[in-house]
């Protein structure tokens, strides 16, 4: 079928683009929308050309922090004809906090089935209102919105809409994956890759380094920590990683941690399924959730508080032949069960299938 592709396209590897490359794997015809393109003078100066000016900077990113404004009226009117050029079967609306009701109004008049995804939860108190309140005023228009965790199909249905099922993250098989060896900056044995989240995240890693744990740590926005200080001076610089860092990075380690955002409510993450796919053992804070993914002390494990986080860590660097283990029957779980990006844009394709009456 044709399928249409719609997201802000900003970080699209993992994201949008995954799910577009998933749909053309699978042999579909896929189209692209993206408005990250017409935000060029946003203050992302390391993502698009801008020629510096500051009033234009100004113009374009408060148009985006706030979703208002002719920049945003363009992108839905761009989106309204792209959709009546194309004629897709489907489109596929990724994390469409940009997206009036409006447009999906005009799109269904076309015939196009409208499936929404989004990987952030829009009922977080923790949000600003203002950010999800177009998404939320489209969700009556859509014909089926996949839910990122269970918590959101419950809230869906709350506000009456039941129209949404659960389609969890994924990963990428070419990018996410065992290497045979280590890589000598990155080798270590527990390693942290990801955002700084101000719920005791930083306080389990202090404990660790003070344990005396060979740790490594990356990611995003950790300045905001109170113990940022401590740990520059232990690692200089906190930078993130991406790509084939990201990936090279994750397999020279012995065990990956997963801390779980609280701003989106999750149970699981992105990480959840990227760890195992490189067959290091996977660290995570427990869910019931996560528990069913992964078995506890086979596939991967689970830590409920600081000391028994220590507790285990201690335990499996003492015993490097079940730490492989785990790594390897963590890795054999994620196979068995199908979490990659395709198995997932199969499911999308599984669902149109079954509203149009073919399977």
């Amino acid at each position: 079928m044709k399928i249409l592709v719609v997201a802000d396209g900003i970080g699209e590897e993992i994201y949008d683009r995954a799910f577009y490359d998933a749909f053309q794997n699978l042999g579909h015809d896929v189209h692209r929308f993206t408005w990250k393109e017409y935000f060029r003078h946003y203050q992302y100066t390391n993502r698009y050309e801008t020629d510096g000016n500051k009033v234009k900077s100004l113009y374009y990113r408060l148009q985006n922090k706030f979703i208002t404004g002719p920049v945003t009226a363009k992108i839905n009117y761009d989106l309204v004809e792209l959709c009546r050029k194309v004629e897709p079967d489907l489109v596929f609306i990724y994390r469409g906090t940009h997206i009036y009701p409006s447009t999906l109004r005009r799109i269904r008049q076309t015939g196009s089935l409208i499936f929404g995804y989004n990987n952030d939860d829009p009922f977080s108190s923790l949000y600003p209102s203002y950010f999800w309140r177009h998404f939320k005023k489209s969700i009556p228009f859509y014909d089926h919105i996949f839910a990122y965790r269970w918590k959101n199909i419950d809230d869906y249905r709350k506000i009456g809409y039941p129209k949404t099922s659960l389609l969890r993250s994924y990963y990428l098989k070419e990018k996410n994956c065992h290497l045979p060896s280590p890589h000598a900056a990155y080798a270590c044995d527990v390693i942290f890759i990801g955002h700084f989240e101000d719920d005791g995240r930083d306080l389990a890693i202090k404990t660790l380094l003070d344990a005396g744990v060979n740790l490594k740590l990356f990611g995003t926005g950790w300045e905001k920590s109170c113990l940022h200080d401590f740990f520059v001076q232990k690692f200089g610089p906190i930078k993130p990683l991406y790509h084939d860092e990201y990936n090279k990075a994750l397999n020279s380690a012995k065990i990956a941690l997963v801390f779980l955002s609280k701003l989106n409510n999750d149970t699981y993450t992105r990480r959840c399924f990227e760890i195992p796919a490189t067959q290091t053992m996977m660290m995570a804070e427990y869910t019931a959730d996560l528990a069913t993914l992964f078995e506890e002390g086979k596939e991967a494990d689970f830590f409920r508080n600081h000391d028994e986080l220590l507790q285990k860590i201690k335990k499996y660097l003492n015993d490097e032949e079940l730490l492989k283990q785990i790594g390897i029957s963590g890795f054999n779980r994620l196979l068995a069960e199908g979490h990659e990006v395709t198995d997932r844009a199969a499911e999308v394709v599984k669902e149109y299938d079954r509203m149009k009456g073919l399977s």
